[in-house]
């Protein structure tokens, strides 16, 4: 016999809960597979024509995309500065129209709101390329393109 509790000693343990299985590991794999191959599909997409998206930056373009983007700045200024002066779009094409950039082929909308350009980019270290332009409005004038293979 002892003295007060010291005879009975309650034997005490530790009870942790274990997590039960569920989805939710399933599912935060599931949406970080989903976020990376969006990123990825973006990415993609981007460096398909990083000028015209826009993104003339590393890692969606390379040296020569960035040489073509100088090109298209120049494009974009002077079809801005002729629209300005003129207020309308018709002296664009030879506005733009310079040693670096040649006016294929144009077609005017009917309003004289919008001019689609064919331009050939004679870009310095890389070559020739060719772009579509699109030249909305004249003020403010919006300037869209696209990469296009050169056919003529």
């Amino acid at each position: 016999m002892g003295f007060g509790t010291l005879g009975v000693v309650k034997r005490w343990q530790l009870v942790t809960a274990h997590p039960r299985p569920t989805g939710s590991r399933l599912a935060v794999v599931a949406l970080l597979t989903a976020v990376i191959a969006g990123a990825l599909l973006v990415g993609r997409v981007l460096a398909a024509d990083p000028i015209g998206y826009g993104v003339p930056i590393w890692p969606f373009a390379n040296s020569a995309d960035q040489a073509e983007d100088r090109v298209m700045q120049s494009v974009v200024k002077a079809a801005r500065a002729d629209a300005a002066s003129l207020g309308n779009l018709t002296g664009i094409p030879s506005a733009i129209a310079a040693g670096d950039v040649e006016v294929i082929a144009t077609k005017t909308q009917p309003n004289g709101m919008a001019i689609w350009l064919l331009l050939r980019l004679h870009v310095p270290s890389v070559g020739t390329r060719c772009r579509e332009a699109v030249v909305l409005g004249a003020t403010p004038v919006e300037v869209n393109s696209r990469t296009v293979t050169c056919t003529t």
